[in-house]
């Protein structure tokens, strides 16, 4: 079997995911992982697909764009070898930890905060914005769900985060994963 790594995206509809898996599993096709999302009215989904070691990328983008020829979906298919980035390979001990950010809608928001996070060597692992905009706090909200190496300076951290509230007008927390679950299933 070779991997193939299939790019989604669209206007929502009923129907997607059931074309797309049907088209796979009639190639002998295995999806391996997959992460789907909406955002706003638009369909987002990735796949990581085990495929027979005789099936093309382009062969299989084709018939998953045939297939899918009414729904109006950009599909890439992209041929996957499974080599690791030199940071994953050689990943430190990191720890989970939220980062969630609330404050006026404006321009270079998540480039501030995503930048403050590479440049303390933290990996972003799941992100989720909803913008609203206007000066109401609560109706844009960020959450950042990071990997944080043990060797970082959480003081360090929090002091940029600091820097970035008080020049934007926003409110940041820094949580340890664990802690963040379980102050949420408390106010649950």
């Amino acid at each position: 079997m070779n991997k193939v790594l299939i790019s989604v995206l669209g206007s929502d509809q009923p129907g997607i995911m059931a074309v797309i898996a049907d088209v796979i599993n009639q190639r002998n096709g295995n999806i391996e992982n997959l992460s789907q999302t909406l955002l706003n009215s638009v369909f987002g989904a990735l796949l990581l697909v085990d495929v027979p070691h005789d099936e093309k990328a382009e062969e299989l983008q084709t018939a998953l764009e045939n297939a899918c020829n009414n729904m109006g979906l950009f599909i890439r298919v992209h041929p996957w070898n499974e080599e690791a980035s030199d940071w994953y390979q050689n990943k430190p001990e990191v720890q989970p930890y939220i980062v969630t950010v609330i404050g006026p809608d404006r321009q270079g928001i998540v480039a501030e905060v995503a930048g403050q996070l590479y440049k303390h060597g933290v990996n972003i692992t799941n992100m989720q914005a909803i913008f609203k905009g206007g000066k109401n706090p609560m109706d844009n909200l960020m959450v950042f769900e990071i990997d944080v190496p043990k060797a970082t300076i959480m003081n360090d951290l929090r002091d940029a985060f600091v820097e970035i509230s008080q020049r934007l007008d926003l409110e940041v927390s820094v949580q340890h994963r664990k802690i963040f679950d379980s102050v949420s299933n408390i106010l649950n």
